[in-house]
């Protein structure tokens, strides 16, 4: 910015660098000895309105125009941040907030005197127990038996932890692609036609490197896993 930018009379411009308090020249401002500082003074006040006052340069307002616009349009678009996962042949997505983290596939401890396919014991995370259940059973997938899992297919299974006003869950998956963000434009209704489990609890389909990706309902995902440890 020059000192032509500041639109001030010529008898006191940048009067503040010259005879001010940020000045060498002498003698000094006699306004000094009123108002003490030239931020107190009503030629330093002006100057600085002028200064916001005046024209922005063309290519200013052009340029930041183009900012707020680009700012504007991610925003009506909502995107949504949600984690992508693989339990059997199936891919699916949840809200990247309900995750607590990705742990390395921990043991089991079975819960004695209780009997159920989604309910697969308890684990220990960080000296805190957990829950540990079964997507696949609640879901009612598939399971592949020749599929290649594991180093087999340069594949490392995990263990992902949601949470929930129900507590935490533990559960595993066969693979995680990690965060993806889908505008909702390209969500895409679940058929009703479709009568598997998966789809009773998906609230959405999207399309990722030419596979199907169901989106879970977190809600009713949570709301059946309480209900089937109880």
């Amino acid at each position: 910015m020059t000192k032509n930018a500041l639109v001030a009379p010529k008898n006191y411009e940048d009067c503040w660098k010259r005879v001010g308090v940020w000045g060498d020249e002498k003698p000094r401002c006699e306004r000094l000895k009123e108002v003490i500082h030239c931020r107190n003074c009503e030629i330093y006040t002006r100057a600085g309105r002028n200064l916001l006052e005046r024209p922005l340069p063309e290519e200013y307002s052009r340029d930041w125009t183009e900012v707020m616009a680009s700012c504007k349009e991610e925003e009506d678009l909502g995107t949504l941040v949600l984690v992508v996962f693989r339990i059997e042949s199936e891919w699916l997505a949840l809200p990247a907030e309900v995750f607590d983290e990705v742990i390395e596939v921990g043991q089991i401890h079975s819960i004695p005197h209780r009997n159920s396919r989604i309910l697969k014991g308890i684990i220990n995370v960080h000296g805190e127990i957990h829950l540990c259940v079964s997507l696949r059973d609640l879901l009612g997938l598939e399971l592949e038996p020749d599929r290649e899992t594991g180093a087999e297919a340069g594949l490392y299974r995990r263990m992902m932890i949601i949470n929930s006003e129900e507590g935490r869950w533990v559960f595993h998956v066969d693979e995680i692609h990690g965060i993806q963000r889908i505008p909702p434009r390209e969500m895409q209704n679940v058929p009703v036609t479709v009568a598997k489990s998966k789809n009773a609890y998906s609230r959405g389909l999207f399309s990722w490197k030419g596979r199907n990706v169901a989106l879970l309902d977190e809600k009713l995902l949570v709301r059946n896993l309480a209900r089937s440890v109880q």
